[in-house]
């Protein structure tokens, strides 16, 4: 039994040494996902704020004359992406670009009747949809060599209902 704990002195320093770094690369890529997860839900909450004060277009004429509501395409475009730029402000310097850059380059899509050109679905109420690929800094992936901006594309959608 003696020989047997003779020849297993110091494995666990082994284990240590291999082990450790192998589990912090794992906790720091937990935290990683973590941290694009939670700016993929801020920046579709942003988006979906965005297309909802859009909404806000509608043509006055036609809900004056009793007609069904419509949005005003120019308008609601023009409100979405102020808004949008606003809101991407407060991400601070995770966003690559500027905020006025990325709301800019946004596609934004004004939809009264039909389908909606972004995600293909029937629109049965006027609707403004908006998608978005934002390129964001996450530092962490560095440390694994990785690059350290990534873009996420994300779609926010709102509906006018009166």
């Amino acid at each position: 039994m003696r020989a047997r704990q003779r020849n297993e002195r110091g494995q666990v320093a082994v284990y240590a040494v291999v082990l450790f770094p192998l589990l912090v690369l794992v906790l720091s890529l937990v935290y990683v996902v973590g941290t694009v997860e939670d700016l993929r839900s801020r920046i579709r909450a942003d988006l979906d704020m965005a297309a909802l004060t859009a909404t806000q277009a509608l043509d006055p004429t036609a809900l004056a004359s009793g007609q069904r509501p419509r949005l005003l395409p120019d308008e609601a475009a023009q409100l979405a992406r102020q808004y949008l730029a606003q809101n991407l402000a407060g991400l601070g310097s995770v966003l690559a670009e500027s905020p006025s850059d990325a709301a800019a380059a946004a596609d934004v899509a004004v939809t009264n009747t039909g389908r909606d050109p972004i995600t293909g679905s029937v629109v049965a109420a006027p609707t403004v949809t908006i998608r978005l690929a934002a390129p964001v800094h996450v530092q962490l992936l560095g440390l694994a060599g990785l690059p350290t901006t990534i873009s996420l594309t994300l779609v926010g959608s709102a509906a006018a209902r009166t």
